[in-house]
Order: structure tokens, then C-alpha cells, then sequence
């Protein structure tokens, strides 16, 4: 979608044209019956449609794209019943919304009928990606609206508790304030007093230098071994072969085949999100953690708003039992592998 760029200019030339020339036929005496029969007809103004009755739109050319997608004929009928361009207002922004990509699948569908039913697919994902921007954008021009959203959103931000403290000092930090205080008063006491005596003042300089040490040799020690964690599940991600859904359900029951349900839910799980990639859900990035794919999904804008919902329960499913039982070594039994596979079909794998 794009802001509005109506060409009206050149429709109001010929009309004033035409208005200037019957002026001056009336002075001069020359009557003007009719416009010329070669003269150009003027185009119709074209709609100007709100969100909700875009999004109404859409919903009737992909039914009417489904009805057409038969034959030839009925997609050539389609294809030049669409005008060149929709206008969308949101109160506060006007968009045109051309439709040459959609014409040009249309035209592609037409003249490669053995490619017809993908073409017609992407088309009827190109229509729900534009419904799930209007509404996103529906959304944005209501908050813009209001002037006090700013405002409220400034204070919601504030009231949370990690903020609590730039606005007023517990009670809680009254009291640890007063503690910090004595404490650093009695440490002044303490080292004043061993400033007199020579020995005590060596004794605990060492403490402090070996508490440091092992303070240090604890925090290296503590930092290798979770950049080790790190590291292996790094390599344990990259180690996921690329195989379509379908080989990986099949990966999936023949572990369970074996009672490796451990091994199969691992597999079921790969299995939803190749499907998912296939779909143009999530993109096909191999290096995001299970709970990034679930982030992503959740902002994908190839999903129909009406089924993201459970694809994203479907999705929650999948990924929590996969974290306890493949990185938690949980116990895993054909019960817990007989609903990934539940979910799996929610994820739209059409399983035999």
C-alpha cells in the first residue's frame, strides 16, 4: 500500500476544453449541439472503501477467485473485472492499493495452466496479506487518533515496577539506604582501627586479595561453561538436517515405531515448523531458538487472522513438550507423541 496519488489533472482538461469552446460557439453565433462522437468517455470516479469494507472486499475476490480458478475463460473474466487500483481511507491517510501484482499471477495462471492451482494459492495469500495490512494499519490510524494515547501509553510504561523507584522511595529501600549506611560506617571503625596495628592490617589485606582471586577464578569458570552451553546448542541447531515436512513425519513414526518417543516428538516438532516455512510462515532461518519461531509466527502476515490463533496454541504445544522433553530429558510416552501429531494437523500437515 502507498499514499494517494489520484490523477485527476488530466481528466479536468478535456472537460474545460470543451466548456471553453461552447462559450465562444454562443458569442460567435454558432450553435453546439453535441460533443464530438470521437471524444473520450470519461472514466468512472473510482470507490473509496473504508478498512472494514476493504477487508469485505477481499474477502469476496477470494471467493470469487475460488469460483473462477476452473477454467481459462472464468480467470480471464476475473482478471479484467479488477480495476487497476483501490482506494483505501483511514481518516487520517488516504492509499492506493494497485493490483498489477495480482493481475500479473492471474495472467500467469491464464497462460501456464500447469502451474494454475500454485499461481492461484499465492494469489489468495497475496489478498489475506493485504486484509492483515489494512487491519494493521486500521489499528495504527485509531491509535494516532486519539492525542492522549501518548500519554497513556507514557503512563502505563511508568507504573510497572521496575520503575517504581524513579518515582518514589519505598519503604524496602529506606531501609536497605540505612543499612548500606551503617555498613560503610563500620567499615570506616574497622580500618581505622587496624591502622595501628601492623599485622592484623597484612592478615586481612590477604583475605581480601584470596577472596578476590577466587571471586575472579569463579566468574571465568561460571562464563566458560555457559559459553560452552551456548556453543553446543548452537551446534545442536545448525546440526538440524533440511528435510520437508512430510520426511520428517515420517522420521517421527519410525522413531515412535521403536518407543523412541523422545526422538519423535524432536522430529514432529521439525516437522510443524518445515511446514510452516513451506507455507511462508516463518522464513527459513535455521538459526532461531524454538521460542523465536514462536515470536515469529506470531507477527507473520501470511497467517489468516482467523486461524492464527490455534496455529499459534498448535505451535506453543509443540515447542513447551519439546523443551521438556528433549533439552529437560523428561520422560516422553506415545500419549505425548499422539498429540504432536494432533497438532501437527492444526499446523495444516494433511496427514495419512
Amino acid at each position: 500500500m502507498r499514499p494517494d496519488r489520484i490523477p485527476i489533472l488530466n481528466s479536468l482538461f478535456p472537460r474545460g476544453a470543451w466548456i471553453l469552446a461552447a462559450i465562444l460557439c454562443v458569442f460567435v453565433g454558432v450553435p453546439v449541439s453535441a460533443a464530438p462522437a470521437d471524444a473520450p468517455a470519461q472514466t468512472p470516479s473510482p470507490t473509496i472503501y473504508d478498512p472494514q469494507a476493504f477487508i469485505q472486499k477481499l474477502g469476496q475476490l477470494k471467493a470469487g477467485l475460488d469460483a473462477a480458478s476452473g477454467s481459462t475463460e472464468t480467470l480471464r473474466a476475473y482478471r479484467e473485472s479488477l480495476p487497476t487500483s483501490w482506494i483505501v481511507d483511514t481518516g487520517k491517510r488516504h492509499f492506493v492499493v494497485p493490483t498489477d501484482l495480482l493481475v500479473s499471477q492471474l495472467a500467469k495462471a491464464e497462460m501456464q495452466p500447469e502451474i494454475r492451482t500454485i499461481t492461484v494459492k499465492q494469489a489468495l495469500d497475496y489478498l489475506d496479506a493485504l486484509a492483515s495490512e489494512t487491519v494493521s494499519a486500521s489499528a495504527q490510524a485509531q491509535e494516532s487518533a486519539s492525542p492522549d494515547s501518548a500519554r497513556e501509553k507514557l503512563n502505563a510504561i511508568l507504573s510497572r515496577p521496575e520503575y517504581a523507584h524513579a518515582i518514589r522511595e519505598s519503604w524496602w529501600d529506606k531501609i536497605r539506604r540505612q543499612i548500606d549506611e551503617m555498613l560503610l560506617e563500620t567499615t570506616k571503625r574497622i580500618f581505622s582501627a587496624v591502622g595501628s596495628q601492623e599485622s592484623l592490617g597484612y592478615i586481612l589485606l590477604w583475605i581480601g586479595v584470596g577472596a578476590a582471586a577466587v571471586f575472579i577464578a569463579y566468574s571465568i569458570f561460571r562464563r566458560w561453561i555457559r559459553t560452552a552451553k551456548g556453543e553446543e546448542m548452537a551446534l545442536q541447531a545448525a546440526a538440524v538436517p533440511l528435510r520437508s515436512w512430510q520426511e520428517w513425519v515420517y522420521a517421527a513414526r519410525e522413531s515412535a515405531a521403536r518407543a523412541d518417543y523422545r526422538m519423535a516428538i524432536h522430529c514432529a516438532y521439525w516437522a510443524g515448523i518445515a511446514r510452516l516455512q513451506e507455507l511462508g510462515a516463518l522464513s527459513a532461518d535455521r538459526s532461531k531458538t524454538p521460542r523465536e519461531y514462536l515470536s515469529a509466527l506470531a507477527k507473520s502476515k501470511m497467517i489468516v487472522p482467523e486461524t492464527l490463533a490455534t496455529r499459534q496454541q498448535a505451535l506453543h504445544r509443540l515447542t513447551s513438550r519439546l523443551e521438556k522433553m528433549w533439552y529437560g530429558y523428561q520422560v516422553a510416552t506415545e500419549a505425548d507423541f499422539r498429540d504432536s501429531l494432533t497438532q501437527l494437523e492444526t499446523l495444516g500437515c494433511h496427514l495419512p
